[in-house]
């Protein structure tokens, strides 16, 4: 199956309503009020909840492409597809395709979750379990008509399920899944590493060589911003221009690569918009 979302070129914006956009006029009006700003896309939070009725949904959906401005979805962060307590899995799948109907009504390509948590297993145990639940996942999807990638988030600590690998198997396993990848996610929950352009080339191309048939580097989701980490991992997001994060020399990478798709900034809300800018600015002069 090939959807007809690759995209040409990158597009960069804000995860989740900007505290200066138009929240009480609609999502609609936020999305006018991002493309006014020279902004190209927007990352809804479904994390609490879908606040998206249908009917918004729809208005969304012509607004968007009106624009040719692409949609994604933070699913909810109650999500564990390898939960020791088997109900806790049927309500994360639940979730998971909750959030992915409703993006999709509203025009959307992709809905971004955290797969699963560990619990003290191996990746060998845990794996597998997370295939075989988003597989249940994508036919649910596939019976409702629901088209979107789903997005298994390269997770902020070793405690979550989520590295490069992992995410790769679980991609070549799904025929409808692509990975999210968040940057600042890769440097925290490996200590600091992964900050520089040869480090981000070789994560590229491991991705684009070991996911099979899915032309992932014109595809791309992505998640960037500051953060903070300890020895545990992600600690907490901070404002770029208090982080370590090499971000201008991450523009390259993406640029020599060739990568084309959607990259969401998850700053803290008081520098979100000017992390936005700054990320632009950076692509444009890679």
């Amino acid at each position: 199956m090939i959807f007809p979302n690759t995209f040409d070129k990158l597009y960069i914006g804000p995860s989740g309503n900007p505290d200066n956009a138009p929240v009480n006029d609609g999502q609609p009006a936020v999305l006018e009020w991002c493309s006014e700003r020279g902004w190209g896309t927007i990352e809804l939070a479904f994390v609490h909840q879908v606040y998206l009725k249908e009917k918004q949904a729809v208005e969304v959906a012509a607004v968007s492409q009106r624009l040719g401005f692409p949609l994604s979805a933070h699913g909810s962060y109650y999500i564990n597809l390898a939960s020791l307590e088997k109900p806790k899995i049927g309500a994360s799948r639940g979730r998971i395709v909750q959030g992915a109907t409703r993006i999709a009504q509203a025009g959307g390509h992709s809905i971004v979750y955290h797969s699963a948590f560990m619990t003290g297993r191996k990746s060998a145990e845990v794996t597998p379990l997370v295939i075989e639940q988003t597989r249940k996942v994508e036919e649910e999807l596939k019976q409702k008509d629901v088209k979107v990638w789903l997005r298994p988030e390269l997770t902020g600590k070793p405690t979550q399920h989520g590295d490069v690998a992992e995410l790769i198997k679980v991609c070549n396993a799904v025929e409808t899944a692509l990975p999210c990848i968040d940057w600042a996610h890769l440097y925290a929950r490996n200590g600091g590493a992964f900050n520089s352009y040869d480090e981000w080339c070789g994560v590229l191309d491991q991705l684009a060589h070991g996911i099979r048939n899915k032309n992932v580097l014109q595809r791309m989701h992505m998640h960037f911003s500051g953060i903070e980490y300890t020895l545990r991992g992600e600690r907490r997001h901070i404002p770029l221009a208090t982080c370590e994060l090499r971000y201008k020399e991450l523009m390259q990478a993406l640029k020599q690569a060739g990568v084309a798709g959607t990259l969401v900034v998850e700053a803290p809300r008081l520098s979100l918009e000017e992390d936005v800018d700054r990320l632009i600015d950076a692509w444009e002069k890679a």
